[in-house]
């Protein structure tokens, strides 16, 4: 960038571009320093110092000459981060991109969910297009009508929706069969070439013979020509399913269970050739070659396939546009649409660039990490470039490193930047490629392991993997220690590598580097046992941290009265401190916990200071619950834990994820209130503890890129990582075309859509794979003097070979790490004495006071209306009878009364009803009723709701009351267990607090009505009662009285 500088009339002319914050930061800062270091006008001592000071010195002069006062202005500096650029070229050019001023989120999973459900709801509807229904109606038959399946699916689709959407909205079938067809001959052929001279060719004469005797042989019978054409693939793929065991191993001898009776010839003749192969040298390679033909898929595209794809591109066409409508609708936008629309604003064909004002043009771009971008960032950076020539002025600078690309996961596509080396071109300019190769980090030994390993795992690539030399002369190399003791011994291990090498060097800095943060289950606790203090990037969980828990659980009882998790959760908490037998006193009974705390007499049965706790906290809510602002969430949380001395209970830096909770909290609450519970909890998922200061630095291989240690301790190397859930396809580009391969569902294994299905999953596999040998290289060249390699193992010797498990680090090492395994002394844990005491929680003593500034609470009227039914939507309760048709219309029914009975009868008329019959259609499919039932399902249900407002009994029942309820769950401590119930309607009328269930039977025909209501009342009378013992056992004084109302027979029937 100096350089650049050097010879630009603006800064701005020069774009430099990361892909983190930091990154962009401490790219700055460096050329700051720079500039500051040639102000200062001292000439650096050393050599290698000198170039940049000599460079630092012609930017300031001109600097000078041209009035840019950088070192005051560093903001004229372009260097941001991929999404910054976006975000700043979209807004710079809104017209042409389509960016308006919408707000961009970080987790944009709850407006993913709105778009699905709406694109899926309108299969509900009578005006959608035939093309849409269709394919909506094959998609829910896919998934059983469970919108809850497709939900999941659909949204890992959108989060990636720029590897797809411009693709699949002009599928190309025909290319897709050809370019699908093109790889499998191409895997075939090298199949084919591996057998054709193998020994095997020898079985297959048998198997020929065997036919004859054995039916299960039939496809044997005519031997094809091993070739490149559907019938002789059909051959090898039976062949191959015969020569392999299930474990995909070549198979050792048959038997009559394999169609080789004991004693035939030809079984002795198979045999005899099967012993043999064990010695042959290219057994191996006779194995893939097998593995192979038995997993292709077939040469044409399958017609399941294809028509499913016409499906997905139909819906998925819909759901894009459904989600475009939910960002304007929101004013929201996630960083993915930022970046479509930034290269969108860019324009197309002869338009590219001209978006750009005089003052935006970019004369030299430079991009760090380039083996990490994306197809749409490339897109994105040939836009950028698309008018420039390649003999004039500008330039473009990249740096790269093809082995270190580990971020599949947001699609960085390593391909992209090793054909760019391999082509020196990017869009119009010719590229000069510089290898470096001198490692200044590591010492020789690391180096030269690391020499050794990756050019064996890297033996197969594309791209060449070039050895470093190192330049450093410091003692340090690789250790190895596998571990036969488990995990628990394995994080043993790690401590006591980290007391080694503080004894060496109490200096030296030291990380723990893992594959994901559940590696570190074992070993954080040994290392606090230990006392070996840690910081953790991105590690622990913000709202797994005790303090900001207490916190949440604070925020959730005020949010919700019913809350008796929370509530006991916050009574357990450091600033209340109650101790669990207190606790357990007031949880009995299952009452609302806020109105036992106002208990006396119930009070007076805790311990002495517990009485005391609890009048400290009694104090505190009353004065919130009296003020003026105790309707406002955010002000009552803080106010309640201030008062309750909670910032005395955490340091500052737990201090910091505390704040960072209200103030997550606060961007969740509108006039006070919580608008979206679960976008709240969302957001408080997605973020992480502050670091604490710490001797050993914990991260996963991802947060470690970039950084250097003395001593990288990576453990659990024989862990893998997390799998993905099958997705709705897969895809693939495969020779430049795009290859779809859609889930077809509950096909045959073997059917040719389940076949390509897997098939190209394998591909997308085999990328992540690829992916992890490139995260192990990021991981042991992260040391500069010792790196140790741990993995758990099952005991073993010569006898019992090592276990290593498919897709772990370990793995992708053992092709070096194998004979060093063996040779190795297993890892002796350390013995720790576990005590299985349960700790005693820290709590504040039941005597602290915290004095408040005047004015803190503010008097008000008082209120002591508390909630004493909470409604509850959603619950599984029990349902009529076994008929799951049955069952799923009464769920339906008690849904449309519950909104009925919230809204209040009156607002409810048989016109108004008429309205709600596609939100009943998607209740039921929602359910998983049969698709080509729901008409007759909402015919009645709808013809149950017309009863129930049409009668008499209906309306007393749905009146709005104060005291009044639906699906209300009520909890009870009974037989040393809690008991909940949940009661369809109860309500108070008259000084009576009645409990009614609904149902929805209707009168057999032929069996007289009084009957039928005696069997119903016979038939539910005893959970009725369980209902109103529940109710008493929870406060209620009120006379109680049990009905059941059936509106098929439109009668109200008490229950005694």
């Amino acid at each position: 960038m100096l350089a650049c500088l050097t010879v630009v009339e603006r800064p701005e002319e020069i774009l430099a571009i990361t892909f983190t914050t930091k990154a962009a930061g401490e790219i700055l800062e460096r050329v700051t320093s720079a500039l500051s270091l040639a102000a200062a006008g001292v000439e650096p001592v050393q050599a290698h110092e000198k170039p940049l000071y000599q460079l630092g010195r012609l930017v300031l002069e001109r600097d000078r000459l041209l009035g840019w006062n950088l070192i005051l202005n560093p903001s004229r500096l372009r260097i941001m981060t991929f999404d910054a650029f976006c975000a700043y070229l979209a807004g710079k050019t809104p017209i042409m991109s389509g960016l308006g001023g919408g707000k961009t989120v970080e987790d944009p999973a709850l407006i993913y969910r709105s778009a699905i459900l709406d694109t899926l709801g309108s299969v509900n509807s009578d005006d959608i297009p035939e093309e849409l229904r269709e394919a909506l109606e094959a998609v829910l038959t896919f998934a059983r009508n469970r919108f809850e399946l497709l939900v999941p699916m659909f949204s890992a689709l959108l989060s990636k929706r720029d590897q797809w959407a411009g693709e699949i909205m002009t599928l190309d079938i025909p290319g897709m069969e050809l370019a699908i067809a093109e790889m499998v001959a191409k895997h075939a052929a090298e199949a084919i070439t591996v057998l054709g001279g193998s020994p095997l060719t020898q079985a297959m004469d048998i198997l020929q013979h065997a036919s004859g005797v054995y039916d299960g042989f039939a496809w044997a019978a005519q031997r094809p020509a091993l070739a490149i054409n559907q019938t002789s693939l059909d051959y090898l793929r039976g062949f191959a399913g015969f020569a392999l065991t299930s474990e995909n191993t070549l198979r050792k001898s048959v038997n009559v269970k394999n169609g080789f009776p004991a004693g035939e010839p030809l079984t002795k003749d198979m045999n005899a050739l099967l012993k043999g192969l064990k010695d042959d040298p290219k057994v191996e390679l006779y194995s893939e070659a097998l593995v192979t033909l038995k997993t292709l898929p077939d040469l044409q595209y399958p017609q399941g396939s294809a028509a499913m794809c016409q499906h997905f591109t139909v819906i998925l066409r819909y759901l894009l546009a459904n989600l475009t409508l939910t960002f304007d609708g929101t004013a929201t936008i996630d960083f993915q649409e930022v970046a479509q629309r930034a290269i969108q604003s860019l324009g197309f064909g002869d338009e590219v660039g001209d978006a750009l004002l005089d003052e935006d043009r970019i004369n030299h771009l430079m991009v760090d990490e380039f083996q990490d971008t994306s197809p749409s960032q490339f897109e994105l950076l040939q836009r950028l470039v698309a008018h420039w020539e390649d003999d004039d002025s500008r330039s473009v600078f990249f740096c790269g490193d093809g082995f270190q690309s580990i971020y599949l996961f947001r699609a960085a596509t390593v391909e992209l930047f090793i054909n760019m080396v391999m082509s020196k071109v990017f869009g119009p300019k010719s590229l000069e490629i510089h290898r470096l190769t001198v490692n200044f980090r590591s010492a020789p030994g690391v180096v030269e392991w690391n020499n050794r390993a990756y050019g064996k795992v890297f033996a197969k690539s594309d791209f060449p993997f070039v050895p470093s030399i190192p330049f450093r002369t410091v003692d340090g190399g690789v250790h190895i220690r596998p571990i036969t003791t488990g995990p628990i011994g394995e994080a043993q291990e790690v401590v006591n590598i980290i007391k080694e090498a503080l004894a060496k060097n109490p200096e030296q800095t030291i990380a723990i580097l893992v594959r994901g943060r559940s590696h570190l289950k074992h070993i954080l606790p040994a290392l606090k046992e230990a006392g070996i203090p840690t910081a953790g990037q991105n590690i622990d969980p913000i709202a797994e941290s005790a303090p900001v828990s207490e916190v949440i659980a604070l925020i959730r009882a005020l949010w919700h009265a019913a809350d008796r998790t929370s509530w006991l959760a916050m009574l357990r908490s450091a600033f209340v401190g109650l101790s669990w037998d207190d606790c357990r006193i007031i949880a009995q009974g299952g009452k609302v916990i806020r109105g036992v705390l106002n208990d006396d007499q119930l009070i007076a049965t805790l311990s002495p200071d517990g009485q005391v706790r609890v009048e400290r906290l009694n104090k505190v809510m009353e004065r919130i619950e009296r003020s003026a602002r105790g309707t406002e969430l955010v002000w009552a949380a803080k106010a309640a834990w201030v008062a309750l001395g909670g910032p005395a209970t955490v340091d500052s830096v737990e201090m910091a994820d505390v704040e960072t909770v209200f103030r997550v909290l606060a961007q969740h609450t509108s006039n006070g209130a919580l608008q979206d519970p679960q976008a709240f909890f969302r957001a408080l998922d997605n973020l992480y503890a502050s670091p604490k200061a710490g001797v050993v630095q914990v991260m996963t291989i991802h947060n470690a890129k970039g950084l250097e240690y003395d001593s990288v301790i990576l453990p659990g190397l024989n862990r893998t990582g997390a799998t993905d859930d099958t997705p709705l396809f897969y895809w693939r580009n495969l020779a430049g075309t795009f290859a779809l391969a859609p889930n077809v569902g509950d096909q045959d294994e073997s059917s040719p859509e389940s076949r390509l299905f897997k098939f190209i999953g394998r591909q997308v596999k085999k990328d992540i794979l690829d992916e992890v040998s490139r995260l192990a290289y990021v991981g042991t060249t992260r040391a500069k003097c010792d790196c140790y390699l741990l993995a758990a193992v099952d005991k073993f010797d010569e006898d019992k070979p090592i276990r290593v498990a498919s897709g772990s680090l370990l793995s992708c090492l053992w092709p070096e790490l194998e004979e060093d395994f063996y040779e190795a002394e297993p890892g002796v844990p350390i013995t720790a004495d576990v005590s299985v005491e349960v700790p005693s929680k820290a709590r504040l003593s039941a005597s602290f006071t915290v004095e408040l500034p005047r004015g803190i609470f503010i008097p008000a009227a008082s209120n002591d209306q508390i909630p004493t039914e909470n409604e509850l939507a959603d619950e599984l309760r029990e349902e009529e009878g076994n008929d799951y048709r049955a069952k799923t219309i009464g769920v339906v029914y008690h849904r449309v009364v519950e909104l009925i009975s919230k809204e209040g009868i009156e607002a409810w008329s048989i016109e108004r009803l008429q309205t709600k019959k596609q939100a009943i259609a998607a209740l039921l499919r929602r359910e998983g009723y049969p698709a080509a039932e729901v008409p007759a399902g909402v015919a009645r249900i709808h013809h149950l709701v017309e009863r129930t407002i049409s009668s008499t009994h209906g309306r007393w029942i749905l009146k709005k009351r104060e005291s009044g309820g639906q699906e209300v769950q009520v909890s009870s401590y009974r037989n040393s267990r809690w008991v909940h119930r949940y009661l369809d309607r109860p309500f108070v009328d008259d000084g009576v607090y009645w409990i009614i269930d609904w149902k929805t039977p209707d009168c057999p025909e032929g069996m007289p009505v009084e009957q039928f209501l005696s069997r119903e009342v016979n038939r539910y009378a005893p959970k009725m009662r369980e209902y109103k013992q529940a109710v008493q056992d929870a406060g209620v004084t009120l006379p109680v009285k049990l009905a059941l109302f059936l509106p098929a027979v439109d009668r109200l029937v008490e229950v005694a």
